[in-house]
């Protein structure tokens, strides 16, 4: 599991209480900047684990830094610390591990097809899998880089019905036969 580093906790609170010290600003567009800051640290880390990482010490540092400026009551700090240090949704391990003696060059098209199924949603994910991730038309297994289209088979875009669905490289998709036409690129 990844976490952020120690050094890069260290220097994102180095930086918060830079920013929230420098007099040349209003306290207001410091805590804005502040949040700033943050917001893009976390969304730098935000696929690692962030459970640890709830920046505690720097949001009480923060606290009680604005309370002694003696602009705003606990309440009103309290609201303005969710601006400083704003919450941002994060999820580990989102990612998938390549297995360790797979290789993209292995013929193994189907493991790295599987991986590229993370890229659709819905019924195209359901019909690769139902497919095994091989093109209906050409019968060739979906690489990586290739482009998964879903296809009507009787023309008809409002029937969805899964027997009437098949998924297709774009190549094979642009080649079939819509209302009795062949679909023809046209140049420019």
């Amino acid at each position: 599991m990844s976490t952020p580093s120690q050094k890069a906790t260290i220097s994102i609170k180095a930086k918060v209480k830079e920013v929230i010290k420098d007099s040349r600003f209003t306290l207001e567009h410091r805590i804005n900047k502040c949040g700033s800051v943050v917001r893009g640290w976390r969304n730098y880390h935000r696929f690692c684990d962030m459970s640890q990482h709830n920046l505690w010490s720097l949001r009480y540092w923060l606290w009680k830094f604005i309370r002694k400026q003696g602009r705003y009551n606990r309440y009103q700090t309290n609201k303005v610390i969710k601006r400083a240090i704003p919450a941002i949704s994060w999820s580990a391990c989102k990612f998938v591990i390549v297995k360790g003696d797979k290789s993209p060059y292995d013929g193994d098209f189907v493991y790295w097809s599987k991986r590229e199924n993370a890229h659709y949603d819905g019924i195209t994910a359901r019909l690769l899998k139902k497919q095994n991730h091989k093109c209906t038309e050409c019968n060739l297994s979906f690489i990586s880089g290739d482009i998964a289209e879903l296809h009507h088979i009787d023309g008809n875009h409002d029937n969805w019905k899964p027997i009437n669905l098949e998924v297709l490289h774009r190549e094979c998709h642009q080649h079939q036969t819509v209302h009795g036409q062949v679909r023809v690129r046209t140049a420019g």
